[in-house]
């Protein structure tokens, strides 16, 4: 079979590469545990942390945040139940939703960045951090890129 049959390219996936991996399976746990420490899951945060850097049209949220638009309806249904969330028509687009942090919901991003920092600055000793940023700054740049 072939990448053109729908398979993923064969990796050769080194000792260096298997590491990061399991490295961001369990980050991403921790950032889970962290976030539902505050009342939100992980993936509640990482849709409001986006809406709440300014108000955001549904119909680009899905991509942005690589999920399928009927996740991304369940979870703003769930934000704007929980009053974190609203959804408001775009006056030049009779189709279009436009997604906006209330205060509550930016209370809510505030509390889980502080529960993400607390957690992840406990994970490292202050010597290390300078190392933890860059690598944050560097990752942060890779993932923005469109292929990501």
């Amino acid at each position: 079979m072939s990448c053109a049959e729908g398979l993923p390219p064969v990796v050769e996936i080194t000792e260096d590469m298997r590491l990061g991996i399991r490295l961001l399976a369990k980050l991403a746990r921790i950032a889970e545990q962290a976030c539902q420490s505050t009342g939100i899951s992980l993936p509640q945060y990482r849709l409001l942390a986006e809406v709440a850097a300014g108000p955001s049209r549904a119909s680009s949220l899905a991509d942005r945040l690589a999920v399928s638009r009927p996740t991304l309806t369940s979870l703003v249904d769930g934000l704007e139940a929980a009053g974190f969330m609203v959804r408001v028509p775009v006056p030049t687009d009779r189709r279009g939703i436009e997604l906006r942090a209330t205060d509550k919901g930016l209370a809510a991003v505030i509390r889980a960045d502080a529960a993400l920092a607390a957690r992840m600055t406990g994970l490292t000793h202050q010597r290390d951090m300078g190392e933890v940023t860059g690598l944050a700054r560097h990752m942060s740049t890779v993932l923005s890129q469109p292929a990501a």
